[in-house]
């Protein structure tokens, strides 16, 4: 009887043993994805040297303010570097993140880190120069100004003008680095605007800058010396407006809008330099892009993504519009220009 009693004790306790760890294994939480937990994101950004890069920052920190202790942000700088980027996104991935939001440097290069995402199944989103999904390397989602319909956009808006002020455009070029995408997209659009308006709009000279600001200071100060008739300058970014305007003062050509001698400046983006180039009436216009959006909305998704929730606001890429701001709608415009906001 005695030998039965202990036999169906030690039975009893090692059956309440396994329930108890059955019951820990059930009740314990994931670290990440839908069921909850902390979501770690890289976040790899081509520089921060510029105010249109730290417009693209404050839209990354607000939505991770907005997310709160749901996210933890891995925020990196590869200062132009394409390899170092690569690494970073490389060591993001072993440090576990589980999803990467990346500025490019290199449209080439970063295939790299796309494809090392494929392979652990971490989404890849793309933030303001857009990247094509290919076979072996499928981009997740991405957001980014539609350059191409910008530029149509605003060179529309200088073909009407200059039909209506009576003006026949005589154009420099700016050309950004070749590795950006964008500068594709700028060029083309400005071509077809022109080829559309051949009898206002004619292109002088293009200069290859690599976004260099010698070689723009260079490029201006030879053009308006071989070319003095030059009466618009159209800059793929407003990062050159600084050495454009240098360069326009040696030659005694920095005239505001009305007053003998002036070019028209067409600055793209939008910074504090293109915001004081509208209000003192030295550009007739400038090309807004939304980087605070792109920030913004570009890191929401990589959360969304990681998480798995929201997933089908993300089955297509977002190509943003961007603005135009004119002399005329400067006024309610100009909150909109990150060259008010980034700091």
């Amino acid at each position: 009887m005695k030998k039965f009693l202990i036999m169906f004790l030690m039975v009893a306790l090692l059956g309440t043993f396994a329930f108890a760890g059955g019951g820990k294994q059930q009740s314990a939480a994931p670290s990440g994805g839908s069921g909850g937990g902390v979501i770690k994101i890289g976040v790899s950004m081509d520089n921060l040297d510029d105010p249109f890069w730290v417009g693209i920052k404050t839209g990354l920190d607000a939505a991770t303010k907005e997310l709160g202790n749901k996210v933890q942000v891995d925020f990196q700088i590869c200062q132009g570097d394409a390899n170092k980027q690569n690494q970073q996104i490389q060591n993001m991935i072993t440090s576990g993140d589980q999803a990467i939001a990346c500025v490019y440097v290199d449209n080439v290069a970063i295939k790299q880190a796309v494809k090392l995402c494929n392979a652990k199944n971490i989404p890849f989103v793309y933030i303001d120069r857009t990247l094509d999904s290919s076979a072996d390397a499928k981009v997740a989602w991405g957001i980014a100004t539609d350059n191409y319909a910008l530029t149509v956009n605003g060179w529309n808006y200088m073909a009407d003008y200059a039909k209506k002020n009576n003006i026949k455009w005589k154009v420099l070029e700016l050309v950004g680095s070749l590795t950006d995408d964008n500068v594709l997209k700028r060029t083309n659009g400005f071509k077809d605007v022109m080829a559309k308006n051949t009898d206002i709009i004619s292109l002088v000279q293009s200069v290859p800058t690599d976004y260099n600001l010698e070689k723009v200071l260079a490029g201006v100060t030879n053009a308006l010396q071989a070319n003095p008739d030059i009466n618009c300058i159209f800059m793929h970014s407003d990062m050159m407006i600084s050495a454009t305007i240098q360069a326009l003062q040696s030659a005694n050509r920095y005239a505001p809008i009305g007053q003998q001698g002036h070019i028209a400046l067409m600055p793209f983006s939008g910074n504090a330099a293109s915001v004081d180039a509208m209000q003192n009436k030295y550009a007739e216009m400038c090309f807004g892009m939304d980087v605070y959006k792109e920030g913004h909305d570009g890191l929401m998704a990589a959360y969304d993504l990681a998480t798995g929730n929201n997933t089908s606001k993300y089955s297509q890429p977002v190509n943003d519009p961007g603005f135009i701001v004119t002399q005329d709608n400067l006024s309610q415009m100009l909150s909109r220009m990150y060259g008010s906001f980034a700091k």
